[in-house]
């Protein structure tokens, strides 16, 4: 959010996951297997990331997502699924 003074956001694997799913739905990702790609953030504001994704595909449609890389842990939690 360049225009709110944040210029970029250290590495977040949620949006790294995201990143796999929308290259799917673009059509950049492999329509059948898997396709990698790594992702490189927060070299600017002094917390350089690495990241490494990996999506499959089966049909064109995403199966599955899995990211990995070294992290700085900033917050910790649980979320609690009600059972029905």
């Amino acid at each position: 959010m360049p225009g709110l003074s944040v210029p970029e956001d250290p590495a977040t694997g949620s949006a790294a996951a995201g990143l796999g799913i929308a290259l799917c739905a673009l059509g950049l990702a492999a329509a059948d297997g898997e396709t990698p790609y790594r992702i490189s953030q927060g070299v600017d504001m002094g917390r350089p990331s690495v990241l490494h994704g990996r999506v499959e595909a089966v049909g064109g449609r995403p199966v599955a997502c899995r990211v990995a890389g070294q992290v700085v842990p900033v917050a910790t939690g649980t979320i609690a699924v009600p059972l029905l």
